[in-house]
Order: C-alpha cells, then structure tokens, then sequence
C-alpha cells in the first residue's frame, strides 16, 4: 500500500473518530435538556397559574428555533471535525511518512552535483591507427541571460576577440538546450582565461572549464564517413528512443560513425558532489564518481588506402578541367574488400573539416555547406548519390539473359549504329557509336565494346515475355533479378544516410506519372534504356561496387564499417561478424565466367592498367543526364583476376566518358593499393576544384 494510500485512511478514520465523538457529546447534551424541559413544563402545569394557555403557546414557537440551532451546531461540528483530521493528517504525513523526503530535501539544499562528461571514444582504422581522437581545450560559457547585459557582453568581446553580434548570437542559441550554459568559445587563450577568472564580477553568467574536445589529426581524411558531433539539441534531450539519457551541454554525435556507434563512442558521465553556502556556491567537495571513456571503435577503413583515394578524386576531378570539362565538380570513389565486405576507402567531393562542427558551426559556414553553389559537401554521394548506371550496368542484364535463357553461347546481334525493334522507324534508338556500328558480335564482345544494340535486344525481348502475360499475373523478371543484386534497395551499411535508388517498372511509372497518362505506359524503350543503365535507373557508387564485389566473390556479402570495439586495455570487445543479404542472385558458373571474360577484355584493350603488377577486370559507363550538364564518368574494377581481393567504384559528375576521368581515379587506387609507383594525375596549374 502507497504513503499516500494509507494517509487517506489514517485521516478517513480521524474523521469519523471526531464524529462519533461529537454525537455521544450531543446524545448526552440533548438527554438532558429533555428532561429539564419536561420537569420545568409539569411544574408550570401544576401550578396552574394565570395565563398557562400562553406558555403554553409561547413553548411551542420556540421550539422550531432550538432545533434551527441544533442542525447548526451539527454542521458547525462537522466543519471542526474535518478541519482536525486534515491538520491530524497533514502533520502525520510532514513528521512520519515524508519526514525522509524532507531530510533527503534540506540536505540537497546543502550540496550540489554536477556532471563531469567522459572522454569519448576514438576512432581508429582496421590497423589501430588514430583518424579521430580528443585533446583539452579551454572554453568560456555563458547563461542565456548574459546576452541582455550589454556591458558584459562588451567586455566578453574585448577579452576574447569576438565581435560582440556573434556572442549575443552564441548566447540566444537555444540548440543547445533551453537551460543549458551556452559555449561562447573554444580553444581560448590563457591570458583571456586568467583575466575573466580573475575578474568574475566583471563577468556575471560567464564561466571557464575545461573540456575534451574531438581532434582530427588528417583534416578532412573520410569527413562523410566519420561524420561529427554538436552540442545536444533540445530534439535531442526530448527522444526516448535512445540507450542514452542526455543531459545540456552533452556533446553527441551528429552524423556518419560518431552517429551510428555514439552509444559506443559516448562513455558515462561522473558526477561531483559539493557542499554549497547559502548563495549556492560551492565551499567543499564532498564525494566524486569518476566518469567512464567511451570504448574505441576500430573501422574497416586501412588509413593509407583512405589517404590516396581522398587525394585521387580530388586529382581526377581536377584533370577534367584541363580536358575541357570546367564543370566536373563532384565526384566519389570507393574501395571494398570483395572477401568480408569492408569498406576500405570511401571519399565523396567536395567534402568538409568534421573540426569545423567542433563547438558548434556557425551560420554562414552551416549555409555555404548546404548549398547548391559549393555542391552541396555534406552529401556523401558514395551512400547518398543517385546517378544513371550507364554501362556498368551491363554486366548484370548480361547475367540476367543467360540467366533466362535469352542469350545463348552462340547468340549474336548486328549493330549498324541504329536498332528498330519491331519495325522501321518505331521505337528507333541508337548505338553510341552512331552513326557508325560494331558489327556482329556475341556477349563477350558487346560487353567489351560496350555495345548498346545487343543490350537493346535483351531489352525488348525481356519486355516481349512480359507483354505477354495476362494483365493480372504479369511478373517483373528483369527488374526482380536485378533487385536481387541489390539494386533499388539498400545495401546495410552501417552508417546513416543511404538511399535505395530505384529499379523502375510499370508500377512505379504509373504512380510517378499518375496526372499525365500518356507518360505512365510502361513501353519497349523503358526495358532497353534500363538495359543499358539509362532511362529512370538510379544508383549509388556503393551499390555498383557491392554488386561487382558479388560478381567477383561469386556471393554478396553485407558491406560495412564497423570492425571492432575496443577497451582501455586494447582488449577487443566486440568484433564483426561476416553477414549476407536475405535476397540472394542466382546465377550458374559458366554464366559469371563470360561476363568476367568480358570485363577481363575491357581492361585489356583499354591498356591503361597494364603498369599494375596484377590482372583487372572492369567496366566504364558514360551516363547521360536529362539536365543541360555533361556526361558523367563511371568505372568499377576488382583484382587480383585470380582471386578476387579489392573492388574498386568510381564515379566523377559532369566529367565525360567513363575512360576519361572515372578510370584515372580506379586505376591510381589499385597502384596505391600494390604500392606501385605510376606517379600521380596530371593537373595543370590552370586546372581548378570546386
């Protein structure tokens, strides 16, 4: 039974005791006044004096008024008794049952705890090495309500050398938390801290401490996969969702691994307890929990690796310029290992400092980098990224047709530059090479020179089996084997952030195109265009290198980053462990083969890796946008030939044919990786990035 459940019926029966004690008392009173009413009234009688008729009279009037007064003095007793038995109650509850409670009070009211926040975790790559780590710095902090002290703030600007607009902003900053101190600045001086210290009446609601802040030793090394961390938010302190209790002024993780592991990462904060005067300030320390660091989460990144394919895309970006592409701004490269999945390199560019989020971002740098002038650096287009697949999408409708059948070891197309699928002049498309053609060729040669009207062909016979299914038991063979490679989905990785892409078919066109009818036919062009990676196919660089790594491991395997968690000791806590998607492809042996010996004859003619010390097999692809923008460069390639090791993606914007620029950026990867010196890409002094 609760305390307060019991109060009740202690002060229910105070009550009714203070009742019944009241009609005993007024039983007893009302006895007597009978009886000397009576004795009173036979004496009259008797006597039988002169005008007894009118006592007579006169007894009877006055007795409607003794009652009046009686159920007067009942209500009157009532309100006494309730108002007993709610102060019997009240003092029972205060002195017995919340005398803890009151004590537990009134000692609070003598101390005072506060927070001491753990370092966080680092963040080191497959072989130990630090990418991120912490280092002390000394910030100044202040109360909301400093900001409407204009002397103060004044004096704030003159000590720390910030412009007082940026301080009242700093101050009005309800991000961090309605009741939390606000972070003026980091990283302050000592001659700035010793003077405020020194004069804190100069400084009412401001205050030094000194924190644990994130450093970056690379800069900008794998910024989009890494991520940052800010100040908690008071979105943040309101989830319920979360293993963590976060308190204002907690500093957590925003995005990339600081956001997938932060319960890893965050640690457990300390308390210090304190015993306080009457004016709330501290006079003694009187007990301290030591806070606990967060655990290091070692990742598959290998930082030698990162390092070169941060420096490689910005090169081919970079090189495009001198080739007559001014606006290849953009780009991603990524490297997965094809045996567990892990990811090895991923860069994305433009890209940003994660030290630029240390203390919170201002909002004009926040501005510049969500905007689409600088191309839009926090995007992380290796997960994020939507582009047409172009011909790297062949490989898998070359899979996809022997698979059903469509093509066969002896299966040839002409392509003259131009293809017609039913009749002349109807659906017409055309080769990339129009208004030239490759000839005759089987699949081996079409993947090799990337001819569209074999894929063509794939195409329309695909839509033809599926045309001729009844309307309501049509079945979506290609786009269903492609999904099984893991296109239009996505691919697990373990860091915020991914998009699905999309394989389209009818079901979707008709819900996109749902107010213009005539737009939302699904048509012989949508299966071509979707076999040679054009049309409303969109993809991202990670799922073109997760699916090539299939190919060359013969299994897909879940990519990922996180690798490891470690202790203080070095001791590993928790290690990954090897997983598989739920949707497998099904594909025969012989049939990979031919499309590896394909790929194997695309590298071959190019030449261009014939300085490696290991056989590559590979594809280009030159995307063609529906905007007014150039063509986008692709190319993905694995090695060993032998035995499958490394998948490398890489993809440029706006930067021409795949064998341009998106090659250059696989190709120097792969000698970085065998530790071949090719020397670096060439870029003129003119050539600019953006």
């Amino acid at each position: 039974m609760s305390a307060a459940v019991f109060a009740a019926l202690i002060g229910l029966l105070v009550f009714l005791a203070i009742i019944v004690v009241f009609l005993i008392i007024r039983n007893i009173n009302h006895k007597h006044g009978n009886k000397t009413f009576n004795r009173e009234f036979r004496r009259v009688s008797e006597m039988q004096a002169p005008g007894s008729d009118s006592i007579r009279r006169s007894g009877k009037h006055k007795q409607p008024e003794k009652y009046e007064g009686k159920g007067r003095m009942v209500s009157f007793g009532i309100l006494i008794a309730g108002i007993l038995g709610t102060l019997t109650v009240k003092l029972w509850t205060l002195q017995i049952l919340a005398s803890d409670d009151y004590a537990q009070m009134a000692a609070e009211n003598m101390t005072s705890k506060a927070a001491v926040a753990a370092i966080r975790g680092r963040i080191l790559d497959r072989n130990g090495e630090e990418i991120v780590g912490n280092r002390p710095s000394l910030v100044v902090r202040g109360k909301k309500s400093v900001a409407e002290d204009s002397s103060v703030v004044h004096r704030l600007s003159l000590v720390l050398g910030i412009p007082k607009s940026v301080i009242r902003r700093k101050l009005l900053d309800d991000t961090q938390g309605v009741q939390a101190d606000r972070e003026i600045a980091h990283d302050v001086d000592m001659r700035a801290v010793a003077f405020i210290k020194e004069h804190p009446n100069l400084f009412p609601g401001a205050s030094v401490e000194t924190r644990t802040l994130r450093s970056y030793p690379h800069g900008s090394l794998a910024a989009h996969v890494l991520g940052y961390t800010g100040p908690v938010t008071e979105d943040d302190l309101k989830r319920t969702d979360g293993l963590i209790k976060y308190q204002s002024g907690d500093i957590i993780g925003k995005d990339g691994v600081e956001l997938a592991f932060e319960s890893v990462l965050q640690g457990t904060r300390g308390t210090r307890t304190y015993k306080v005067d009457v004016n709330g300030q501290p006079t003694a320390l009187l007990s301290e929990e030591d806070p606990i660091s967060g655990s290091d989460v070692c990742l598959t990144l290998d930082l030698k690796i990162q390092k070169a394919t941060d420096k490689i895309l910005k090169q081919a970006i970079a090189s495009s310029h001198d080739r007559g592409f001014p606006d290849a701004n953009a780009g991603a490269l990524v490297c997965i290992d094809i045996e567990d999945g892990g990811i090895l390199a991923a860069s994305s560019y433009p890209t940003y400092n994660p030290d630029d989020f240390t203390g919170g971002i201002s909002t004009e740098l926040w501005e510049q980098l969500t905007n689409k002038d600088s191309a839009y650096p926090l995007t992380n287009r290796v997960i994020a990224g939507l582009y047409p697949a172009a011909s790297t999408f062949k490989a898998f409708t070359s899979l996809a047709g022997l698979e059903r059948g469509i093509v066969q070891k002896d299966t040839e197309h002409t392509c003259s530059g131009e293809w017609f699928p039913y009749e002349e002049g109807k659906w017409g498309q055309r080769c990339w090479t129009y208004p030239d053609g490759h000839g005759k060729l089987g699949l081996e040669e079409a993947i090799n020179h990337s001819c569209d009207v074999f894929f063509y062909n794939i195409g329309r016979d695909f839509y033809d089996i599926w045309d001729a299914l009844p309307k309501d038991a049509k079945v979506d063979e290609l786009q269903d084997y492609l999904r099984s490679w893991g296109f239009g989905s996505l691919t697990g990785i373990d860091i915020p952030g991914e998009l699905a892409g999309r394989v389209p078919d009818e079901k979707w066109k008709k819900a996109t195109f749902v107010d213009t009818p005539e737009e939302a036919l699904w048509q012989p062009g949508d299966m071509s265009n979707m076999c040679i990676g054009q049309g409303d196919i969109l993809i991202t660089p990670l799922q073109l290198a997760y699916g090539f790594a299939g190919i060359a491991g013969k299994q897909l395997v879940t990519p990922h980053l996180f690798n490891r968690v470690i202790d203080e000791n070095g001791e590993v806590v928790v290690a990954h462990e090897l997983a598989f998607p739920q949707t497998k492809p099904a594909f025969k042996p012989e049939n990979i083969a031919r499309v590896e010996d394909g790929l194997r004859r695309v590298v071959i003619r190019n030449g261009s890796f014939d300085v490696l010390p290991v056989e590559v097999a590979g594809k280009t692809g030159t995307a063609e946008v529906k905007a007014a923008k150039a063509d986008f460069s692709w190319f993905v390639g694995y090695a060993p030939l032998d035995k499958p090791k490394y998948c490398v993606a890489c993809l440029v914007e706006q930067a021409g044919m795949g064998s341009s620029a998106a090659i250059l950026g696989v190709l120097h990867t792969f000698a970085s990786i065998y530790d071949t010196d090719i020397g670096e890409i060439q870029v003129s002094e003119g050539a600019h990035e953006r």
